[in-house]
């Protein structure tokens, strides 16, 4: 298995993906949204007094560039609307409109559904161990990818 590692690791990871993408996609259809507007929906309508496009870049590990062009169509769509804090023109919360909040309620009990759907059957401790484990490995890539010289060809002799 050690000879193979990295193929199983890519295969398992990019799978997972695919599947979620596609899952994502398919329940987002139904509100007219994308895929990319999930994690949006869900921080937001965990957090009642809104989020501010920084918080939400920083939960959901997300460029600038794609929060403006998700918050434009959130707010487009009448599901996300701007409050100012502190009476300050640029610096605004992001709040879920009362038809943001149904959608945001209706995905987190598709996504409860999901979860136990597919982990139901792993013992809880196994859960723990598979997330801790991921963070830690999720770690160390950002370390690995944040240091050029870790990355430089083996020296060939």
């Amino acid at each position: 298995m050690e000879k193979h590692r990295f193929e199983l690791f890519d295969v398992s990871v990019s799978l997972i993906c695919k599947n979620l993408q596609k899952i994502k996609t398919e329940i987002m259809h139904r509100y007219g949204l994308k895929s990319s507007h999930v994690l949006f929906m869900v921080q937001l309508g965990r957090c009642a007094e809104g989020l501010t496009a920084s918080e939400l870049s920083q939960e959901g590990h997300m460029d600038k560039a794609q929060i403006s062009r998700v918050v434009s169509e959130l707010t487009g769509k009448g599901f996300i609307t701007r409050c100012s804090a502190y009476g300050q023109k640029y610096k605004y919360r992001l709040i879920l409109t009362e038809a943001g909040r149904k959608i945001a309620g209706e995905l987190d009990r598709q996504i409860e559904s999901a979860l136990d759907y597919v982990s139901g059957s792993i013992p809880k401790a196994d859960l723990e161990v598979f997330y801790r484990t991921l963070f830690t490995i999720n770690d160390n890539l950002f370390s690995l990818s944040s240091e050029p010289e870790a990355l430089a060809p083996a020296s060939v002799h």
